[in-house]
């Protein structure tokens, strides 16, 4: 049956000895539009549009509650299933094969967005990009095996989900999971997932996450943990996983603390628990009620024949330490560097390496979970380095530290500071027609707008959606079809003097760590041809002249942020592009780092920077362009209406007494709120404008709200 397909009311469409639908590569295959009780079950769906654009998909569903996708065989197309705004959904037992394209060009193999209580079991998908939940609480992930995509499974704002008795292999990442809050994880397995992060799961702002009898096998890091959990009053518990032949078991941020782990299995690991850094790492811990984990490399003994360990487990290796300092260390992984180092540091005491981390109780013996077991390991190629290198890096960092190793620098020449050639312009930015391909792939797509000098401009959107691609444009690193003016300076033909005017924060920071804030800055002012009194200058401006003799890799992640905006500031550049500026700070980080920002802009300078954080946009931006699909999908001119103006709405949680929860669901109902039933409380979907209007309605009928809490 060849054409594209709509559903508009119930019907169940069951095929018979599988008859196939053909999309013949334009558009939807098969829509379900406002249609509640649909069943599409023993169908062969194939050969979608490839528009990414329009997430051209196999079967699109909007506004259909209880919606049935089962036993179908998706073939050839861009999106799989694609689910909007359709609670208590169940999408079973598909197989869903994606276009031949680029990993950026794929479509997700599963995607289900706001709609609660999903199920997604049994599917087998390959080699499509993601399988993603957003805004979706109370969802099922079961039974499925995902291979050779980008995210094996992504979670953003999903509370109360349980993942388990998956198959994860081959992905660049596992599963990627972010703000999200009780999460049960058990029986999965996560294999040789090794891009070039390669986490088997990676935990960014989680809450509450229970992780029980897995298996991290091969993958390039088994868990990393960032900020999570984030509450103050949250713990987390891993419990009888394994973690074996990856390259580091466990990663952490130094500063991620409240997570616990008993009964695990740590396998030859290249390392078994790693840090992304030098801070101190502490507030986490290894032996829970008397009971530790296995690790293949203790070297103790149990006297008693408890099961036990009689001496602690101590993770204590200087040449782990000075990866986590130094990770392109870890090409010398295996080598006789590393046997060196090692030696070094049990012959002499003055090498001793701090200890990471003790397990006061470790097990003799592993634990097994309670998963399949894994396939034959694979047989990784061995790494060639020379020491040439590290000579060569080390001669380069030793001649900056001694350019730039004091407070202030005397019998040097500086260069002379050349001033920014700024010409008069009602206009900083001005963008044409800007298009950008990656092959065919259109990440940019006809995109115009401009920027008048002071103004405050974001863009806004999900990752994505080319904001990136926008700034690196305008910096001249990528070429691409259109205008681009930089204070007048042509971006693509005249990139030294456009760039000239600029000051950019890049999303992800790379400093020589073993440098000092200050070096730094007398490193980077030599380059820009600044003024060696312009160092204590910017210092001053981002509160940092208190820290400017520490090294770069003691420094926190918000001071390393501060740093980077100095660096910005140093030739007084009067425009800042700025990339996801506070993606990887703390709350309390992210607030010193605005706050530094809006005196920037007070002081007259012009912000453009990416951010997809409301309370960012309303606090800096002066006007919000938002993008989707590479293109500009709305202006909005007052981002203190930025949720409203996006059509975003709030989500409340409301604690109410138990005793009157199906009550004060009524209530809100009869006024015409779109309120459930969520664990304790009641969630309700309002305006930004309105966002106190249940709790009015509550309390006009003497329900008491006794707690609630906000997300976007």
């Amino acid at each position: 049956y060849r054409g594209n397909f709509v559903i508009d009311k119930p019907l169940t469409l069951e095929g018979v000895d599988w008859p196939v639908l053909d999309g013949q590569n334009q558009g939807n295959v098969l829509e379900v539009n406002q249609a509640p009780d649909v069943t599409i079950r023993g169908l062969v769906i194939r050969n979608s549009g490839a528009r990414l654009d329009k997430e051209n998909a196999g079967i699109a569903v909007d506004k259909s509650p209880h919606l049935r996708v089962e036993q179908n065989r998706l073939e050839n197309v861009l999106f799989g299933v694609y689910i909007k705004d359709s609670p208590d959904s169940r999408i079973a037992y598909n197989t869903v094969g994606a276009k031949d394209l680029p990993v950026p060009a794929r479509g997700d193999a599963i995607r289900v967005w706001y709609s609660e209580k999903a199920q997604v079991i049994g599917n087998r998908v390959d080699r499509g990009r993601d399988v993603v939940l957003w805004y979706n609480n109370g969802a099922v992930i079961r039974d499925n095996v995902i291979t050779n995509g980008r995210y094996g499974l992504h979670f953003m704002y999903c509370d109360d989900n349980l993942v388990e008795n998956n198959w994860i292999e081959g992905n660049s990442v596992g599963a990627f999971l972010m703000y999200s809050r009780r999460l049960t994880l058990r029986h999965n397995v996560f294999a040789r997932n090794r891009g070039p992060s390669g986490y088997g799961i990676g935990l960014k702002d989680m809450d509450g996450v229970e992780a029980t009898d897995n298996l991290f096998s091969s993958n390039r890091v088994g868990i990393y943990f960032d900020n999570s959990p984030w509450s103050v009053d949250v713990r987390q518990h891993f419990t009888r996983n394994a973690f074996v032949n990856n390259d580091i078991g466990l990663l952490f941020n130094p500063s991620v603390k409240r997570n616990y782990f008993s009964r695990n299995s740590f396998i030859d690991n290249l390392e078994q628990v790693g840090l992304t850094g030098s801070g101190t790492f502490e507030g986490n811990g290894f032996t829970v009620n008397g009971q530790g984990n296995f690790w293949s490399d203790y070297t103790g003994y149990d006297a008693d024949g408890d099961g036990l360990g009689d001496l602690p487990y101590v993770s204590k290796s200087l040449f782990e330490n000075m990866m986590d300092r130094t990770p392109a260390l870890r090409l010398f992984q295996l080598s006789p560097a590393q046997q060196a180092v090692e030696l070094a540091a049990k012959a002499f005491p003055i090498f001793q390496p701090r200890p990471k981390f003790t397990d006061d109780a470790p097990l003799m013996s592993p634990v097994v979970p309670a998963v399949p077991q894994p396939e034959a390991r694979p047989v990784w190629p061995l790494l060639a380095a020379t020491s040439a290198l590290l000579g060569l890096v080390a001669a380069v960092v030793f001649g900056v530290r001694r350019r730039g190793s004091g407070k202030k620098q005397t019998g040097q020449t500086q260069p002379a500071f050349a001033p920014i050639p700024i010409q008069e312009q009602a206009e900083m930015i001005k963008i044409a027609h800007l298009t950008k391909r990656f092959g065919k792939f259109t990440a940019v797509d006809d995109v115009s707008f401009s920027v008048a000098a002071g103004e405050a401009v974001a863009l806004w959107g999900p990752n994505g959606a080319g904001k990136t691609t926008i700034i690196r444009c305008l910096l001249g690193l990528y070429t691409a079809a259109g205008q681009v003016q930089v204070n007048g300076w042509d971006a693509f033909r005249q990139g030294k003097q456009a760039r000239a005017v600029i000051g950019y924060v890049p999303q992800e920071l790379a400093f020589y760590p073993d440098l000092t804030a200050r070096e730094t800055l007398h490193f980077y002012a030599s380059l820009k041809h600044a003024p060696a009194d312009r160092v204590e200058t910017v210092l001053a401006d981002v509160n940092l002249l208190d820290h400017a003799d520490k090294p770069v890799a003691a420094l926190s992640g918000g001071m390393k942020q501060r740093l980077a905006l100095a660096i910005a500031l140093l030739s007084d550049p009067p425009l800042l592009v700025l990339d996801e500026p506070t993606s990887n700070l703390d709350t309390s980080a992210r607030d010193d780092f605005l706050r530094l920002l809006q005196a920037q802009r007070a002081r007259g300078k012009t912000l453009l920077f990416t951010s997809h954080r409301l309370e960012e946009v309303e606090l800096l931006a002066t006007r919000v362009l938002a993008l989707e699909g590479g293109r500009i999908r709305a202006v909005c001119e007052n981002p203190a209406e930025l949720a409203a103006c996006l059509g975003v709405e709030v989500r409340l949680k409301l604690i109410v007494p138990e005793t009157r929860l199906d009550e004060a669901i009524e209530v809100l109902q009869a006024q015409g709120f779109a309120a459930r039933r969520n664990g304790i409380g009641v969630r309700v979907l309002v305006s930004p404008s309105a966002k106190t209007a249940p709790l009015q309605a509550l309390l006009r009928h003497n329900i008491e709200v006794r707690n609630f809490e906000l997300d976007l």
